[in-house]
């Protein structure tokens, strides 16, 4: 079923304006709580949470967190610029949907994916190498939920209530790279820091192996990319060979 509306003689649809309102919601919730938990006294955390903490920004799930929020956040704003139909509006909108449709299709998809689906089953082979049992002490379970399973509903809500206008495999692809070089610096800039990895899980093995695992998840997450494109085609695909097929001229 279809809840469309014309605003301004532009049809739109409910869906997607009350996925993203909803989105920002929550993220400001979110956002406004997980912050909260860095504000009590260091002096009383275990160390092991406190090396942890320090990683802070060198976690992919908080550089996934970070750009859903910005892109759900942008979203929102593209939704109202529609309904204000002002000057240049239409111009500046079609621009920023198409920045908002590469973003969404090089990074947030395949990397909400990855976090959600990639976290839940190191978690559930062993919890320690991944996200230890002593972060239940300081985070919320709830707060675990939020940075590592609701960010999958969210992504693929969106995917089946907006039409974005996927770039090119070869313009996602640039950007999917850029995005992951810019994590691989982080990454391994911290163990050249710290003398240490982000994730317990690399510290299991030789740095050679450590790369390995690098670049397999890299790839895997890179899968995820073109898994988000497929989808995309099959389930937005059919509307629009609806939309543009000619219609078939009946013989006198």
């Amino acid at each position: 079923m279809h809840c469309k509306y014309l605003f301004n003689g532009i049809e739109m649809s409910a869906y997607p304006m009350l996925l993203h309102t909803v989105a920002c919601l929550w993220y400001v919730f979110f956002w406004s709580n997980f912050l909260s938990n860095s504000q009590t006294n260091e002096e009383d955390w275990d160390p092991k949470y406190r090396d942890i903490n320090e990683m802070g920004y060198r976690f992919l799930t908080n550089w996934n967190l970070f750009f859903q929020t910005l892109f759900f956040a942008g979203c929102l704003f593209h939704d109202v610029m529609k309904i204000l139909n002002g000057p240049n509006w239409l111009k500046l909108g079609s621009t920023f949907q198409t920045l908002l449709s590469l973003a969404f299709s090089s990074i947030i998809l395949p990397t909400g994916i990855f976090v959600c689906v990639t976290f839940w089953l190191m978690y559930a082979y062993d919890r320690e190498i991944v996200y230890p049992k002593i972060i239940d002490s300081y985070i919320p379970y709830w707060q675990n939920h939020g940075m590592h399973t609701t960010i999958l509903p969210l992504i693929l809500a969106e995917l089946f209530t907006t039409r974005h206008k996927f770039p090119s495999v070869s313009a996602s692809l640039v950007l999917y790279l850029g995005f992951g070089l810019c994590y691989a610096i982080v990454f391994l800039e911290t163990y050249i820091e710290k003398g240490r990895w982000v994730y317990p899980l690399f510290g299991l093995y030789s740095f050679p192996i450590a790369l390995g695992i690098m670049v397999f998840l890299f790839v895997l997450k890179l899968s995820f990319l073109f898994v988000g494109i497929f989808i995309q085609n099959m389930y937005w695909g059919k509307d629009e060979k609806k939309q543009y097929r000619k219609p078939i001229k009946k013989s006198s």
